[in-house]
């Protein structure tokens, strides 16, 4: 862990440093003002098109509703996705790229050095890409393609950051990243219409989902409530502040467990085992411990697969949204206007907006009405809609 450092929000670094990138981009781009070669903002039909967004799990995630429209748009692209190691799993079964690179560790602080990235850079320009989009603030990223030669380049451009583009796409510091990479998409002419954050688990994803439920006594009408405490953790950075008190998961889970006789699943990796053990010792129901238990992947097939999903602004979330689970995020130290599931039965449970910042923790009882709030949501469909499949534990699958 002696790479990891904490901070706030590691995703958008403040201060003196911060102000010392900014200044050198504005200048720089005073002087570079790059053009596409014949002044279109995508090349001709069809083309080689690569994506960077280097991580984390979580970030990746929330570009997929790009993928999606660039796909529908030009289906004849070839569309490759530079990802780094620790984040491709969340593009594993993904329907809208063609292929991936790995960026190793490429784009997380603190872990690849100069010949690294020239490196990278020399790979990306033997690869002969047409365009390359970056869906990323960084602009150590954002001038990777402009190295590499790659005549398109189209990319967010947040405190003159983006200067290396040919297309230039401002974004504000409070806009949800999700909302950024739609507008990136519309500035090149790309519709977003009916677009969505997705995973798609494979059959070997859901098989496995399948066996936990059954071995752990998951009954076909039982509701089951996923809950993640964990989170925060992250190539590069630790920031566990995110972390809401494990004893505040636990009265949610029994309150929803006495109202509705449901199941509790508590789920994270391996590092997230401290916040679940704590969890599990102050609840008074009985819950599944299932730490480190589940791969990426069945860890999505099982949140499909439930009623409700609780949790931190983590990975999790984010897939909770992307398999279509109403969730309840907690937000303590991120901001859910940036940063939040991106889904229309995603909640967020914040104190303060994108004026004030954030003004304190939520309490138990705030979160557990954003959950019956949800649980009642769905009660309600079902109602009017019989035929609908249940979210009940087994045998559903998730990419339907």
């Amino acid at each position: 862990m002696k790479h990891l450092k904490a901070g706030r929000d590691w995703h958008r670094h403040r201060g003196l440093r911060a102000l010392a990138v900014t200044l050198l981009c504005r200048t720089a781009g005073l002087i570079i003002r790059p053009k596409s070669p014949d002044g279109h903002r995508l090349p001709a039909a069809p083309f080689r098109a690569i994506v960077i967004k280097p991580l984390a799990l979580g970030d990746v995630l929330r570009t997929t509703p790009f993928l999606h429209a660039l796909r529908r748009a030009h289906p004849q692209a070839h569309i490759t996705y530079a990802i780094g190691s620790y984040a491709a799993a969340s593009l594993t079964n993904n329907p809208h790229i063609d292929a991936t690179i790995d960026m190793g560790h490429l784009g997380t602080p603190w872990r690849y050095d100069a010949q690294a990235y020239f490196g990278f850079a020399r790979r990306l320009r033997g690869a002969k890409f047409d365009l390359a989009v970056v869906l990323d603030r960084s602009p150590l990223l954002a001038i990777l393609p402009y190295i590499a030669r790659i005549p398109y380049r189209v990319g967010l451009h947040n405190h003159g950051r983006g200067f290396t583009h040919t297309t230039r796409v401002p974004i504000a510091d409070a806009e949800h990243e999700v909302d950024a990479y739609l507008g990136l998409a519309e500035a090149i002419g790309v519709s977003t219409t009916d677009v969505r954050c997705h995973f798609h688990p494979t059959p070997n994803d859901i098989e496995a989902a399948d066996r936990l439920c059954q071995e752990f006594g998951i009954v076909a009408d039982q509701k089951l409530v996923i809950v993640a405490p964990g989170g925060g953790v992250n190539p590069g950075t630790v920031d566990v502040s995110k972390r809401w008190a494990p004893e505040n998961f636990a009265r949610v889970a029994d309150a929803l467990a006495q109202r509705y006789n449901t199941a509790t699943a508590l789920v994270g990796l391996p590092s997230d085992a401290t916040s679940i053990a704590a969890v599990r010792t102050h609840m008074t129901r009985p819950a599944i411990d299932l730490a480190g238990q589940t791969k990426f992947g069945q860890l999505a097939a099982l949140i499909a697969r439930s009623t409700l999903f609780i949790g931190n602004d983590s990975t999790t979330a984010q897939l909770a949204a992307c398999v279509g689970t109403p969730s309840v995020t907690v937000f303590t130290t991120t901001e859910p206007w940036v940063y939040g599931a991106y889904g229309p039965e995603a909640r967020w449970v914040y104190r303060g907006g994108p004026t004030s910042g954030l003004l304190g923790i939520p309490n138990p009882a705030e979160v557990e009405r954003a959950a019956v709030d949800a649980l009642q949501q769905q009660h309600n469909a079902s109602a009017h809609n019989p035929d609908a499949a249940p979210r009940l534990g087994l045998a559903r699958d998730p990419t339907r």
